[in-house]
Formats: structure tokens, sequence, C-alpha cells
């Protein structure tokens, strides 16, 4: 076997970490499932800024206390210290890399901590090889359409104040769906930066209201600006592919296209919850273009909350090699974007609990995903 590199499995938006809801966990048969490498799931801030996480991210598999920088800490208005950890994975380092797998959020958040590494950003005497490679499932990373429907200014991409509560609600909604009142009782926000903890008998609803009202939400440094095109465009423009690096992309799809007009609509199968928001990408135009070449149509394919278009590769704002096809390859080359379709699955049918089809298919791809990491 070529390597043992651990694996650290990121969650997206509204995602939770292994010891949180009394150990349900995110990523469903994910960390069930036969692995030649070791797993470790980690527990970043579900509404924080990709920034934000992927400073967590570094410190939890390195250890010690969260250090978001005196300028990013200064410009975003919180504390530059955060929480504390103990290492994932202590000898973190070139000589020992690890691969790195991220859902929804989590896809540009280990990107981000790629570029943070590659120049050093926290001191460490790091650089892009500490990690030996990137794997995106429904990644956004390119932002989201789904995001102006919730709220987000399509000029600006900030959210609106009387929308934020809305947003918050939403996803709130959605994590209930998946995971029952669990996670009203033991879910963490981890919002140390904000000085913003539940307290106790604080209802969530009422927790929520009141970071809703926080300048958490006044300005970029939270998870609905990075998760618009705006924020995607800022982010892409410092991506960094590394020759040495490996890149996977596996993209969630559950539409189809309707007659006459093309717009894409909601497949049979798909979360209700989900089916508002597909409507609106699948058939949104934008009047104006957020970047050169923007066409609104590109944008229609969609899992529910983000469009295929996006989930490919860091495609808009930079330039990258990528190449389609993963599952038929015997050999990769690193510095590459191989991308897949995974069609008939929607946002959460491979995490968490799929729909009872999906079972079999979701052990198969991390299966799949485990042993091919292991080959690398």
């Amino acid at each position: 076997m070529p390597n043992q590199h651990p694996v650290v499995l990121v969650h997206g938006l509204f995602g939770w970490g292994p010891s949180e809801l009394g150990g349900f966990s995110y990523w469903g048969t994910g960390t069930q499932v036969p692995s030649p490498l070791p797993r470790m799931s980690a527990s970043v801030g579900p509404i924080s800024s990709v920034y934000d996480r992927a400073c967590e991210l570094a410190f939890q598999i390195r250890g010690g206390q969260v250090d978001y920088g005196a300028a990013h800490a200064s410009e975003s208005g919180h504390a530059r210290l955060g929480k504390v950890y103990q290492a994932l994975y202590a000898p973190w380092s070139a000589q020992h890399p690890v691969h790195l797998v991220g859902h929804s959020m989590g896809g540009p958040t280990v990107c981000m901590l790629q570029q943070l590494l590659a120049v050093d950003h926290f001191g460490w005497g790091s650089n892009a090889d500490w990690i030996r490679s990137i794997s995106s499932i429904s990644g956004v990373l390119n932002g989201s359409t789904a995001t102006y429907f919730l709220g987000c200014d399509v000029a600006t991409g900030l959210i609106a104040p009387h929308s934020i509560a809305t947003f918050l609600g939403n996803a709130i909604e959605l994590s209930t769906v998946i995971t029952g009142d669990v996670f009203d009782r033991f879910y963490d926000f981890d919002l140390d930066q904000w000085a913003l903890k539940r307290q106790p008998n604080e209802s969530l609803r009422d927790y929520l209201e009141r970071v809703a009202q926080q300048p958490m939400f006044r300005g970029k440094d939270n998870g609905a600006y990075s998760l618009t095109i705006h924020g995607a465009l800022e982010q892409n423009a410092d991506a960094v592919t590394d020759s040495s690096t490996y890149y996977f992309s596996y993209v969630t799809r559950q539409t189809f296209s309707a007659p006459l007009t093309g717009r894409q609509l909601p497949a049979p199968g798909m979360n209700p919850f989900m089916i508002p928001t597909s409507v609106y990408q699948g058939s949104k135009v934008f009047a104006q273009p957020f970047y050169a070449g923007f066409a609104s149509k590109d944008w229609w394919p969609n899992d529910g909350l983000v469009s295929t278009y996006s989930q490919m590769y860091p495609r808009i704002g930079t330039t990258v090699t990528a190449e389609a096809g993963i599952s038929a390859r015997s050999s990769f080359q690193p510095g590459v974007w191989y991308h897949e379709q995974l069609d008939d699955m929607d946002h959460v049918d491979i995490v968490a609990i799929p729909q009872l089809n999906q079972i079999g298919t979701q052990k198969r791809f991390y299966t799949g995903l485990f042993n091919r990491l292991a080959a690398l």
C-alpha cells in the first residue's frame, strides 16, 4: 500500500463533529465502512466563514489554540484566539501529510486551508505539501446561487439584515429533518471567537435570533457570504493547485431538464425541504453577470442546494487543469482536478441518512474513496 496518511473528514454548513448529536454521524456510512486508512472527523464552525473554519481545522489537526490572525480579527471584529484543541494528528507536516475530504462547505474549507499552508500563514514552516489529497463531495467550490434565494444580495453578496433569521431558520429546519430533536439538544455552534455561547435553558431559536443581531452577519466573515458567488470569487483568486497534491471532486445532482424550456426541475426522491431552493436554482436568470463569461443556464442543474457547475472544480476566478472521470481510472496525476458526477443523489444523500435505496450506493462510494486515497 503506497501510503498510510490519515483521512480528515470536514463537514459542511450546519454540520457537526463526532462528539455532537449523541454520536449521530454526519458522514453516514462513511465512518462505518472498512477503510485501509485511519479516519478522523473534524468539527468546525457550522455557520462561520470559510476562513475561520480553515483556521479551526488547522489547529484541530496540529493541536493548540486557534489563532485567526491579528489582522483578520481586527477587521472582522472578533477575538483573535479561539478554542484549544488536542491534536488529531500531531506529526502533521510535509513528510506526514493528510488526506482532506470535505462535504458541501467543507470543500472550500479544505481548499482554503491549503492556501493558508502554502504561504505559511500560521508560521509553522508549512507549505502546500502538508496535504496529500483533497476530495470535495458536493462541494461549494464556486459558490451557490441558492444563497441569493435565502437572502444574500445579488449585487454585493452580503446577507440582508431582515434575511439573517430566515437563513439560519431554514438551515435549522434542514438539520432537524436529518437528525430529529437531537439537533436542538446536542449542538455546538463553535462561535467562541464572537463570544456567542448558547445559554443554559436558551432555546435554539432564541439563541439564533440573538446571533442574528450580532456583528457577525453584518460583513463578510460568516458562512452565508462565503457561500455566495461573490465569496467564491474572492477565495478562488488566491487558489492553490499544488503540483504534488491530488484533487478529486464528486458532483451530486438530482434534477432533470424540463421540456421546451430547458429549466431544471427536482427529480422524484429529492428531499422535500430542498425543493424550493432547487426550483430557484434550476430556473433563475440573473440580470447582471457575476463575472466575465457568466451564463445563468450553466448553474441550473443542481442537487437541491448547489449547482453541478459549482461542484466540479474551482472554475471561476482561477484557472486549473481538470479532467472528467474518476472511478474508471487506475491512476491519477497530482495537480489535476478529477471530477465525476453521482446522478440521482441530492445534497444530503451522500452524507447523514441517505434514502433507503441510496444506502448501498453510499457505502460503495466511501469504500471506493478510501481505497483510492490509500493507493495514491
